[in-house]
């Protein structure tokens, strides 16, 4: 009997094959200008790009950004001006729609598309793979925390950390989508997941600046931006209740070190905008890691985050600077616009008036300019009143302490999906120094306190609240819960990667602790 199957099988993949080989070839094969001259080689790749339209993705370590080098004035194809300015002879390329992937035969990247088994698994290999990179600014080359990473087709996303490196767990139902990387004041790129196989590579956003020539400027009372937010709030979020699957983080730290690190997935009941009943909470996962080799004479514990992050959808439970009735207590003055997405957002800039003399916040807001939604808000306890706060802030201390409030700020951001806004990222930092009485030796110790909750996906079918027996205790210490850990923790759920320091830190106790056993 033939196997006509298998040679009708081979004949398909070269055809492919040699049909990405002629893509790439022909856009390496177009020719640019450059002026020549001294400069780094990430100066000289931007000028490639500029001209050519084409953005560089490689990983780290398989081009030097930092080299400085010659190139000389002349006209080059893609091909040559990139081994030129690299010096990397062994360099090679690969073209997906607008990008020009960079790697080299004996790193993990490959040159035509890899199978499953050489991405990174999680617990299912047949139900997702996961895709990494960083974001980071185009000009500075410094990270973008915080941006949004969302996957087209499904709503399904993450957020960078302040690294600006992020995680997504993709479904291989969706591996043929495309993400978009979305953060306030650049242009938001929709990428091929393509890109990311086999690799973890760094992705520059452009800035979109906004020239004023290109704004019909009008005057708007500020004030009246903000009104107008608040009163389209009923259409512009949603009126239906939904299920979220989102990332809880909080932890403590000390001198700069990692103290201690709490995380979970949890499921939130989240209630509509005019529905009564409160926002409830499901614990799925859970986890938690103390360093034990900091001061154990002082325990500092965060009370409350999980409640405190639901509390910052300010849209929903709105503080005093979004209340109609309270508006004569604030000065609100736009200070700009910015890009977002495909939109512009009216930057809005508010606080507490001279006469007030009690502890309010101030900050900035970000108001969508054509439909007057709220998109993000950053803002802090007025400094001039923190340390009004310390007993607001502090459930319980030593007598022996003498606690200084330094700063408590927060930031909430709203993501568009399916016509609605939903509530994207929490994060809340409170930054204090701890020291005790009667000490001749040594000054205030700085810690710093934060929680952050992340929504990586929406389900608005069949939403009911939570049993009572089913619920978090979101008022409770949360790090105290308790829980197992195991190698396959995470599971399918998507997390907020820990920045680099407390990564190392976590790294170097775990290894410890293997030692010890």
């Amino acid at each position: 009997m033939k196997r006509w199957p298998c040679f009708g099988f081979l004949f398909l993949c070269a055809l492919f094959l040699c049909a990405l080989q002629s893509a790439t070839a022909e856009t390496l094969d177009q020719r640019v200008h450059l002026e020549g001259g001294r400069g780094s080689v990430y100066e000289f790749l931007k000028r490639v790009s500029d001209r050519s339209q084409f953005l560089f993705v490689y990983e780290k370590g398989v081009v030097n950004n930092e080299k400085r080098v010659r190139v000389a004035p002349g006209t080059y194809t893609l091909r040559e001006a990139i081994l030129h300015i690299t010096g990397e002879k062994d360099l090679q390329m690969r073209v997906i729609d607008n990008y020009i992937l960079l790697f080299k035969t004996h790193s993990d990247f490959s040159p035509f598309p890899v199978s499953d088994s050489s991405l990174l698994p999680v617990s299912d290999l047949s139900s997702s793979t996961i895709i990494e990179g960083y974001v980071k600014d185009r000009r500075t080359r410094e990270a973008l925390s915080f941006s949004y990473i969302l996957l087209e087709s499904a709503g399904v996303g993450t957020v960078s950390n302040m690294d600006g490196r992020f995680s997504l767990k993709v479904p291989d139902s969706l591996s043929t989508s495309y993400v978009t990387i979305s953060h306030i004041g650049y242009h938001s790129p929709i990428i091929p997941l393509k890109v990311f196989e086999g690799s973890k590579p760094e992705i520059f956003m452009e800035p979109n600046t906004i020239q004023l020539q290109e704004v019909v400027v009008r005057y708007v009372p500020a004030q009246k931006i903000v009104r107008e937010m608040i009163e389209n709030m009923p259409k512009n979020y949603a009126p239906d209740p939904a299920y979220f699957t989102s990332f809880y983080r909080e932890g403590v730290e000390y001198g700069g070190g990692f103290v201690s690190l709490t995380e979970g997935v949890c499921q939130i009941y989240k209630s509509s905008l005019g529905e009564i009943v409160e926002d409830n909470v499901k614990l799925l996962k859970m986890r938690n890691i103390t360093n034990r080799h900091y001061p154990d004479s002082i325990l500092v514990k965060l009370q409350a985050g999980v409640r405190a992050s639901l509390d910052l959808d300010i849209v929903k439970y709105t503080p005093d600077f979004l209340a109609t009735d309270r508006d004569q207590y604030f000065d609100y003055v736009l200070v700009g616009m910015e890009a977002v997405d495909s939109g512009m957002v009216h930057v809005i800039s508010f606080k507490q008036r001279d006469h007030v003399m009690e502890p309010f916040y101030t900050g900035l807001l970000y108001i969508d300019s054509e439909n007057r939604a709220l998109v993000r808000a950053e803002f802090e306890v007025n400094p001039r009143y923190i340390k009004q706060m310390r007993k607001n802030i502090i459930v319980r201390k030593s007598k022996d302490l003498v606690i200084d409030m330094q700063k408590i700020s927060y930031s909430v951001s709203y993501r568009r999906w399916n016509g609605y806004y939903w509530m994207n990222h929490v994060r809340g930092d409170i930054q204090f120094k701890i020291k005790k009485k009667k000490s001749l030796f040594g000054g205030a110790e700085r810690w710093n306190a934060y929680f952050e909750i992340a929504t990586c996906e929406i389900d608005s079918k069949d939403v009911k609240p939570f049993p009572n027996r089913e619920r978090l205790q979101t008022s409770k210490v949360f790090s105290q819960t308790q829980f197992m850990y195991d190698a396959d923790f995470w599971e399918r759920f998507n997390t907020i990667l820990p920045e680099v320091k407390t990564t190392e830190a976590i790294l170097k106790l775990l290894l410890q602790v293997e030692v010890q056993e």
